[in-house]
């Protein structure tokens, strides 16, 4: 039985294997497969296995930095639901998990040596014998990944396997949708069945979700960031941003079919489930098949949208060995798109990149500047857009819709309590400031708050007046850098060419300067979006009657508020819609005869 552990606080003592062959802190390898193979082989006289576990990157160039080994019975038995994880068979034995504590660990040095950081001999189980494990050692060795390459490429297939007739997913997920439409007429959901009668793809909203999308389903994002999980059935979620930027779900989806034909079939499913409504902007990932589904279903009417981020981290596999040469490519080119607000600045410095790394031949630099008009900022700023959301529950919400969605809900209300219960800090005595603590929620108030005094810093120069006035607005700090604002009397409208109202929802700073010059005390209506307000769920206005002022009026607003919030949780279910009808006529019994008291 190996005796003991080699800490970080020995690894100056030792340079070299030692020499009974045990792993030491302070060892030092050419690379981590070298160090890996070196564990192994200990390993397998000593009795045990050996898998891959943490790794960690550098925060420079993505660069791994730290490699971790371990005995493949660390860790203790997962408590997870493997239904969804379609290469897991579900089957009644004990895990071979044990908290065992023994690893090695490796990171690299400047010199681009890998040094055994921390290692741990001790067990926390009793070892096979050597003849026993020695031909396992050499798979251990070779194997890069907690999984084998023969289950990473047999994903799909297994994904596609559970989803069929008696694969275990299907039935359960029709189960358990079922049941969430008994309880709940208004849940919807829909399966599409391939040519050999299994089931392809489901997709499923809650009324909930239809609620939401007609007050913030101007901006949508199709996030399949988790299908980049091969072993697992493709989750797919339609997302937005709510009016105090959470994020918020739209309809869910799984997915073993991703070809176009099944996208189409996807997004035309889910936009008769919200009633036939398109929205204004539809973000996807780099997907071809996902953009012609898109373009086919939504037509002209929707501005389409790559999600940068996305694009970025296809470059980073497409470009590794240009970012190993040259080190500061990465920066420049993410500098390049993200920072720069003109496309003329964005063609010049492209230009001047591919001519400085000597990359115009590059295929993928030439496929993504082909698009640049579907992804990159400076091209996009006329329209309102959503950014990719990466749930961390993405997996689990199909079998946890209700608790996944009520998560979401929760810290929805906690942002509304925040925003009613709560008075802004004032930072100016500008009119817009009051005006705007008094209509926006408490995060978007702290962005234009934001704005407004950042505004004072601009300098404006009226360069042409007329029924369109237009204005150059300069840092005082740097005039070289100059912004366009037009306005127009008439009609009360202001633009900027930084555009940020058109992509934010938000007036920019230059634009509140000019505002501000010409004597405009209050925010025009028209630059007040609703989906920023406080009020952007409901039409309290309309309901409360046109006499009532002053504090009868806002308690009559407080009171809607709260009530709209009841209906809406109080009818997704049966039951729960049996409880809140019971709890509102004890409410109502208790408040009549206080009312009609005073009233006396």
């Amino acid at each position: 039985m190996p005796l003991g552990a080699a800490g970080d606080e020995d690894a100056a003592a030792v340079t070299g294997p030692s020499s009974a062959g045990e792993p030491a802190a302070g060892m030092e390898f050419a690379s981590p497969e070298e160090a890996r193979a070196f564990y192994c082989t200990y390993a397998a006289r000593a009795g045990f296995r050996v898998r891959s576990s943490k790794s960690f990157a550098s925060r420079i160039d993505d660069a791994i930095i730290m490699r971790r080994f371990v005995c493949t019975r660390q860790g203790l038995p997962s408590r997870k639901d493997t239904l969804l994880d379609a290469s897991k068979k579900r089957r009644n034995r004990a895990s071979a998990r044990a908290a065992c504590p023994a690893m090695l660990q490796v990171n690299r040095r400047p010199s681009s040596r890998w040094l055994v950081s921390r290692c741990v001999l001790l067990h926390s189980h009793p070892l096979a014998s050597s003849s026993s494990s020695a031909d396992a050692a050499a798979a251990d060795a070779a194997e890069p990944n907690d999984s084998s390459s023969a289950e990473q490429d047999g994903g799909a297939a297994a994904a596609a396997a559970a989803l069929a007739p008696g694969g275990g997913v299907a039935q359960g997920l029709l189960d358990h949708f079922r049941k969430l439409q008994l309880d709940n007429p208004a849940f919807c959901y829909a399966v599409q069945i391939d040519r050999s009668g299994c089931i392809a793809n489901f997709i499923w909203v809650d009324a909930r979700a239809r609620s939401l999308y007609r007050r913030f389903g101007d901006a949508v994002v199709l996030d399949l960031t988790c299908r980049r999980n091969r072993r697992a059935v493709p989750f797919a979620a339609f997302t937005g941003m709510n009016h105090h930027r959470q994020a918020i779900v739209f309809g869910c989806a799984l997915m073993t079919d991703e070809s176009e034909n099944s996208f189409a079939w996807l997004l035309e499913t889910w936009l008769a489930f919200m009633g036939g409504k398109k929205p204004m902007s539809f973000t996807i990932g780099y997907s071809r098949d996902v953009e012609m589904a898109a373009m086919k279903v939504f037509g002209g009417d929707v501005r389409h949208r790559f999600c940068r981020r996305d694009i970025f981290f296809i470059c980073k596999q497409k470009l590794a060995s240009l970012y190993s040469e040259h080190s500061t490519l990465k920066d420049e080119l993410k500098e390049c798109v993200t920072e720069l607000e003109r496309i003329d600045e964005f063609e010049s410095t492209w230009r001047m990149l591919l001519s400085k790394y000597n990359l115009f031949g590059n295929e993928w630099l030439q496929t993504i500047y082909s698009i640049r008009h579907q992804w990159v900022p400076a091209y996009l700023k006329d329209s309102f857009f959503e950014e990719l959301h990466h749930y961390h529950y993405l997996r689990d919400i199909a079998f946890q819709f209700d608790k996944a969605i009520a998560r979401d809900y929760q810290t929805e209300l906690q942002e509304d309590f925040a925003t009613f219960s709560s008075k802004p800090v004032m930072k100016s005595s500008h009119p817009m400031e009051k005006q705007a603590s008094e209509l926006y929620t408490k995060v978007m108030f702290d962005l234009f708050q934001d704005e407004l005094i950042e505004s004072s810093g601009f300098l404006v120069q009226n360069v042409e007046s007329g029924d369109i006035s237009r204005f150059e607005v300069t840092q005082s700090e740097n005039a070289n850098i100059r912004y366009t604002v037009l306005y127009s009397e008439p009609r009360a409208s202001v633009s900027c060419s930084c555009h940020k109202f058109e992509f934010a929802g938000v007036l920019c700073r230059h634009a509140l300067r000019v505002l501000t010059a010409i004597g405009i005390p209050v925010l025009p209506e028209n630059y007040i979006l609703k989906r920023w307000t406080r009020n952007a769920k409901n039409n309290i206005l309309s309901q409360v009657p046109a006499n009532t002022k002053g504090s009868l009026a806002w308690r009559c607003n407080d009171l809607c508020r709260d009530g709209i919030r009841f209906a809406e949780e109080g009818a997704t279910s049966e039951e729960i819609y049996k409880t809140a009808k019971e709890a509102l006529q004890k409410a109502f019994a208790e408040i009549l005869p206080q009312s009609e008291a005073h009233l006396k």
